[in-house]
């Protein structure tokens, strides 16, 4: 595992204690990033330092409302974003509570778009 992987699991390691709360969370090594998983739904990652939640047409305007992003990523020279993760805002994650209500969102946006 490198340094990277290390700090990102890490990372993801203490986001899934901040939900602990809130729900049984469990994560997986996915293409460098960190999966969070509750009940095999993926609703949310950890890439390169950030957290990011899995959105839908609703929650996207409270991200853009926070000036939040997708995740973005390079391959072979050229940008690319995930749109269906956002950045989850500062405050957000610093709130345990409301980091609990942005997760549960996360995951009904996860859940509806499985059904799709």
């Amino acid at each position: 595992m490198t340094e990277q992987s290390r700090k990102t699991q890490a990372m993801a390691d203490y986001y899934v204690d901040q939900l602990s709360p809130w729900a049984k969370t469990t994560t997986r090594q996915m293409f460098g990033a960190v999966a969070l998983y509750r009940h095999d739904h993926v609703f949310a990652m950890v890439w390169h330092g950030g957290l990011y939640f899995k959105v839908d047409d609703d929650s996207r305007k409270d991200y853009e409302t926070a000036g939040s992003h997708a995740l973005g990523y390079v391959s072979e020279g050229e940008q690319h974003a995930l749109k269906s993760y956002w950045d989850v805002p500062a405050d957000v994650v610093e709130d345990r509570e409301q980091l609990q209500q942005w997760a549960e969102r996360a995951y009904h946006a996860a859940v509806k778009s499985a059904k799709d």
